[in-house]
């Protein structure tokens, strides 16, 4: 009999122990990031491979995050993202039996230099639909230029072809300038010098046509000379743009009078957000960069002739206006009802972008607002959800003409394609719907999970006293 009560004592221990051990379920303390480059020292050219592993201690439901990176170092060429141009953002979605998500990029090397990868801002949430907090991470990555070929053999050098190697530079010279400017019939007053690039020509009034003879001062550059052919009576405009072999322009102008010329009607000053701006004269505009691509062309503007500069697809068209204190700003000109609004510009990977000002006909993503922003010193039209001003929507138009949103982040200065979530629909219920949400807390949990803690405590009490009492009985009997 003793023995019995022995047993049954243990028994009844090993039960009451797991009782008491029933707890609150254990969820995730968090998301950890880390980061695995296939290599971290690159040549100018060479491709790598970054992978972002997104861990949880319990099942992980979904993750989303920016990855950065410095864009003149690395050119992002696909994968498992979104973006380019110093940002590629991630997301992913677990089935509730996995504890792990990955998501791996593609890279080129396009530059010298170190730049970190790192992961930043975003959310991610446990299986059961926590929210966790992310331990974001980094790696570096550095890029140095491929080393020339130690030129053995042969006769002669390279011939500019950078070692050899027959790659097309990188990087080049940044040299707009004439160096000899040439024209028949006709004299430039004043002479030609390099850094001056508005001149006025005196020619016969039935002259229609003149000969431009602009040499570059680098032979690398472009010269495009244009209405040289189309002289009428009066004043008239010659154009000659030198392209630098970096891309960027210096525009020379030939204020060219064909007989008389009647003294032209000043233009009124443009009034914008309160402030008095002016059209910039053929003087004031040099040293200015003209906008990579944008070519010179004359509009109207309150019936006298302006200049003005066309986009690459002739769909934008900006003028150079000055301040009260003369300080000069690039504007959009809208011909249509004479407007300006700031030109900004911004660049990724693969295209140009122009920010512009949503109108009517575009429908602003749900939940957000219209607020006022500030980008590269100027004010634009934002849009934000929650009074998050951290990522900021833009609407802007890439050189194709193409329009869109932009997510902008205002803390990094870096843009990523915005891409509006697809609104998923839950199957058809054949039950007649619930009148009333459920909403269950977490404090809740844990009182429910109490009670029934507090009626297997009472149950095993029961049982245990049962068993008492059969032991006392067969006890008695014996």
């Amino acid at each position: 009999m003793k023995k019995l009560m022995k047993n049954v004592g243990i028994v009844l221990l090993a039960f009451l122990m797991c009782v008491l051990s029933i707890q609150e379920p254990a969820y995730a303390a968090g998301a950890s990031v880390t980061i695995a480059v296939s290599n971290s020292n690159l040549k100018i050219g060479d491709t790598i491979s970054v992978t972002v592993n997104v861990s949880t201690e319990g099942a992980i439901g979904s993750y989303s995050m920016a990855v950065t990176y410095d864009s003149s170092v690395l050119e992002y060429t696909g994968g498992s993202g979104n973006g380019g141009g110093g940002t590629v953002m991630i997301a992913g979605y677990g089935d509730g039996s996995q504890s792990r998500l990955s998501a791996t990029l593609n890279f080129k090397a396009v530059g010298n230099g170190s730049t970190a990868i790192s992961t930043s801002g975003g959310e991610a949430y446990a299986w059961d639909e926590s929210v966790l907090p992310i331990s974001h991470a980094g790696a570096t990555v550095t890029v140095s230029a491929p080393q020339a070929p130690s030129g053995g053999g042969g006769n002669g050098g390279n011939n500019g072809n950078n070692g050899g190697n027959g790659e097309a530079p990188l990087t080049g010279s940044d040299d707009n300038y004439l160096k000899s400017l040439e024209i028949s019939p006709g004299t430039l007053n004043p002479a030609f010098q390099s850094g001056t690039t508005s001149y006025t020509v005196e020619l016969p009034e039935d002259t229609t046509s003149i000969v431009v003879s602009a040499v570059p001062r680098d032979s690398k550059a472009k010269v495009a000379v244009s209405h040289n052919n189309d002289l009428e009576p009066g004043a008239n405009k010659t154009y000659i743009v030198v392209t630098a072999e970096n891309g960027t322009q210096r525009t020379y102008v030939l204020n060219i009078n064909c007989g008389e010329v009647e003294d032209e009607k000043e233009l009124p000053p443009v009034t914008i957000d309160g402030a008095e701006y002016t059209f910039a004269t053929a003087e004031q505009m040099e040293g200015v960069t003209v906008p990579e691509g944008f070519q010179t062309a004359e509009e109207t503007y309150d019936e006298q002739s302006i200049t003005v500069y066309n986009s690459p697809n002739q769909l934008i068209q900006i003028v150079y206006l000055l301040n009260p204190e003369g300080n000069g700003q690039w504007f959009i000109y809208n011909k249509e009802n004479s407007s300006f609004v700031p030109y900004i510009e911004f660049q990724a990977n693969v295209n140009r972008y122009l920010i512009l000002t949503a109108d009517a006909s575009v429908a602003i993503p749900a939940g957000y607002e219209a607020t006022e922003i500030e980008i590269q010193g100027q004010k634009v039209t934002g849009y934000i959800k929650d009074g998050n001003d951290e990522f900021v929507l833009v609407y802007a138009m890439n050189i194709q003409g193409e329009t869109g949103f932009y997510l902008y982040d205002t803390k990094e200065g870096t843009y990523q394609r915005y891409v509006e979530p697809e609104m998923i629909e839950e199957p058809a219920s054949t039950e007649e719907p619930s009148t009333e949400s459920v909403i269950v807390t977490e404090d809740e949990k844990v009182q429910n999970l109490q009670v029934i803690l507090y009626v297997l405590s009472g149950v095993s009490v029961i049982l245990l006293g049962g068993i008492i009492g059969i032991v006392i009985y067969f006890k008695k009997k014996a």
